[in-house]
């Protein structure tokens, strides 16, 4: 598993913590992000994002203050243990191959029906719409939100086969989509016991949600809160709130194509198809103000804690970085099948070590390179057998169609190595493609450094997971010709610059020869 079993230890205090209120939503966020791949347009800097620490701190003071004048989401467990069984994990040994879905369970189907019917709520001046699994019960526009069943029924069909569970076909959700609360509240359908909420709120087969300034994030409150139903009713509750928020916000960041196609779990690619979203910029802003979060971070986290923009922000990336990373996805699966915090533990405790060198660093790696349009497939970081540094040149081979890439040399603290690049790589190839040798050509510049220029970072094998810091991710502009110093015992990785969303056009790879310096 991808968890080191010494990480169990560190969230076993977390106990049982309720949920939290649902995700805010910052549209001052999206700001200095990346075009998708098929466009290249200004970079996605990270140098170049601006830190306003007084602004930052406000605005955290502010939502915290304003969240925590609610209680911390409850959520009443209704379901059977049973309800989520083996998710797909890939690879030759697929349980979902060995056993059928197993039904909900009877305490799911046998959920309370709703208080009033269609014809009842709407006789109250209510909008109704109703698909095969999902009631909606609205006071605005139906254009606003006629839409929105379909999605979740195509989001609950990809909850059932990720989940591994077969929701009873009698059974429908119910969520109250609000503009005015006090009518809702004043006709019962707003329980008087429901803790309040900035956004949104689950409980049982039901959940609450007001309505939203601009149209994704209404479609992605509603998906998220539906995740939360889904996900969540039965013995779940108890998981790290890190981890169920999540999942939550990683299902719900959702595209629809032209031809009305929905995507869930997607990276976002451009910013203006996901107006509203905000996180990729909450991540930045916090990069540069010295407040990013380890990989453990996100785990230990207390419930009464998780209450900012930035919280939700910051547990999308997690889920983002665990489901789909090539080494660790598979494995990531595992953890869907937890009941309780015990099972959680259970199956982070039988973490393969030599599965999980890279987890911290590689976590760290992303959460700096992140941006809009991040190609997931060709960004993500590389890597090869560690060799212990043997004082003798060694020749590398660096694809311009790459992110990081492991030169598998693991070179002792203060030792100082130079490097030696040749080639020619072909970047942006187009009617008229742009050519660079390892010094970078300046037609462009990504990520504060010349387009094509060789670029280095020490890697660090088997970095706490409590690890973070900018130290931890500094990028070295190398060029042709560069002395580097290995600030602790550390593997040394090389790329090509360009943007990270933009990898696929290019082509063709520098000569990279290491060898120590002589003095």
């Amino acid at each position: 598993m991808f968890l080191l079993a010494g990480f169990s230890l560190i969230i076993a205090g977390c106990g049982n913590q309720p949920a939290v209120s649902q995700p805010a939503n910052d549209q001052t966020a999206d700001r200095q992000m990346a075009s998708p791949a098929s466009s290249r347009v200004s970079s996605n800097n990270q140098n170049s994002t601006t830190s306003r620490p007084n602004q930052a701190a406000q605005r955290r003071a502010a939502e915290i203050a304003s969240n925590m004048q609610d209680d911390p989401e409850m959520v009443i467990p209704d379901a059977d243990p049973q309800a989520f069984a083996t998710p797909q994990t890939g690879g030759e040994s697929n349980p979902r191959e060995q056993m059928a879905a197993r039904p909900a369970g009877p305490e799911l189907a046998t959920l309370p029906a709703p208080a009033k019917t269609p014809a009842e709520l709407e006789a109250l001046g209510f909008r109704v719409i109703t698909s095969p699994h999902i009631v909606l019960v609205t006071d605005l526009p139906l254009v606003e939100v006629a839409n929105l069943p379909e999605l979740g029924e195509a989001l609950l069909q990809r909850l059932q086969n990720d989940f591994h569970i077969k929701w009873p076909e009698n059974q429908q959700l119910t969520g109250y989509v609000m503009s005015d609360m006090t009518s809702f509240r004043e006709t019962g359908l707003l329980p008087e016991d429901l803790p309040g909420f900035l956004h949104g709120r689950h409980r049982g087969s039901e959940f609450w949600m007001k309505m939203q300034a601009t149209p994704y994030y209404l479609r992605h409150l509603f998906l998220h809160e539906l995740t939360h139903v889904v996900t969540l009713i039965g013995e779940r509750e108890d998981l790290p709130v890190g981890f169920k928020e999540g999942i939550a916000e990683w299902y719900a960041t959702n595209y629809v194509d032209e031809a009305g196609k929905p995507f869930f779990g997607v990276l976002p690619g451009r910013p203006e198809d996901f107006s509203g979203w905000g996180r990729i910029g909450l991540i930045q802003e916090d990069l540069a103000s010295g407040k990013g979060r380890s990989f453990a971070d996100l785990l230990i986290i207390d419930a009464h804690e998780f209450s900012t923009n930035d919280d939700y922000a910051w547990a999308w990336l997690w889920i983002q970085f665990c489901s789909q990373h090539p080494t660790y996805g598979p494995d990531f699966a595992k953890l869907l099948r937890s009941r309780t915090l015990e099972d959680f533990l259970q199956t982070a405790s039988q973490a393969d070590r030599t599965s999980t060198t890279w987890i911290s660093s590689d976590w760290l790696r992303l959460s700096t390179d992140i941006c809009f349009g991040y190609d997931t497939a060709l960004a993500a970081t590389l890597h090869r057998p560690i060799e212990p540094w043997a004082n003798q040149p060694v020749t590398r081979s660096i694809s311009a169609k790459a992110g990081w890439q492991s030169t598998g040399l693991l070179v002792p603290q203060g030792t100082t190595i130079r490097l030696r690049a040749k080639g020619q790589v072909e970047l942006n190839r187009t009617t008229r493609p742009w050519i660079s040798q390892p010094q970078g050509i300046s037609v462009d510049y990504a990520n504060g450094q010349k387009l094509g220029r060789l670029l280095a970072w020490w890697g660090i094998p088997d970095l706490p997971l409590t690890a973070h810091g900018a130290e931890f991710t500094e990028v070295i502009p190398a060029g042709q010709i560069a002395r580097l110093t290995a600030p602790r015992d550390a593997v040394l990785f090389l790329r090509i610059n360009d943007h990270f969303y933009d990898l696929a056009n290019n082509s063709g790879e520098y000569e990279v020869v290491i060898e120590q310096e002589v003095e």
